[in-house]
């Protein structure tokens, strides 16, 4: 188990949500890795707090589906067959699709501005050959546009389904030889097609960006 819980520390409230976020972001930035034990004694102690809390944000992140706990062995960070990683692959195609018509036609000059800074941001990390870096934008920018759809409930979907694309490397796969910049620049077609206004162009694009079919 890492120290790094141990180096974050805490703020008045309630403790389980912070517990919970903070737990929730290393293990969508991969600090804690699909598979890793986490033993509610050792975040506690490494916080120091009692127990309960701790088991309160477990509870919560294994509702979510990124943690799994295994009766009489403990909570693990949730890890993904390849059956589960390829029906995650199919859910993300319609997730999106649905986002892209919803969003399209309804963004405001705010929000169109922040994607905008993301796919520049894109680029710099392209220049800097940051994967790291342009992985996370590619990641945010993709759930800027699930918030922008104006459904509460995608936003949810989204986390339940983030995990798994983080695990397959679905964005920012760095097992991807062409040009970053490029991938950047699909993101740009993406923004365009939803400042277009026709809805179901907006919804074929964020599919076939989701499937991965720009490549081909």
């Amino acid at each position: 188990m890492t120290d790094a819980l141990g180096a974050m520390g805490l703020q008045r409230g309630l403790l389980s949500d912070q517990i919970y976020s903070m737990i929730k972001e290393m293990i969508k930035d991969s600090t804690l890795a699909p598979g890793e034990q986490l033993v509610e004694s050792q975040l506690a102690r490494q916080l120091q707090v009692s127990q309960a809390p701790v088991r309160d944000a477990l509870k919560l992140l294994a509702h979510e589906g990124l943690v799994s706990h295994v009766r009489h062995q403990g909570n693990f960070v949730a890890s993904y067959s390849q059956e589960e990683a390829s029906q995650a692959k199919v859910a993300r195609v319609e997730l999106e699709g649905l986002a892209g018509r919803l969003a399209c036609g309804t963004l405001d000059d705010e929000r169109r501005a922040a994607l905008v800074a993301l796919i520049d941001e894109m680029h710099q990390a392209a220049d800097a050959g940051d994967l790291a870096r342009f992985r996370e934008l590619d990641f945010t920018f993709h759930r800027a546009v699930i918030e922008a759809s104006g459904n509460v409930y995608l936003p949810k979907m989204w986390d339940l389904l983030e995990p798994s694309l983080r695990v397959m490397h679905v964005l920012g796969d760095p097992k991807f030889t062409g040009d970053w910049h490029e991938v950047a620049d699909w993101h740009r077609g993406l923004l365009d097609v939803l400042d277009a206004g026709d809805a179901d162009a907006a919804a074929d694009l964020f599919r076939s960006h989701a499937a991965g079919t720009l490549l081909e």
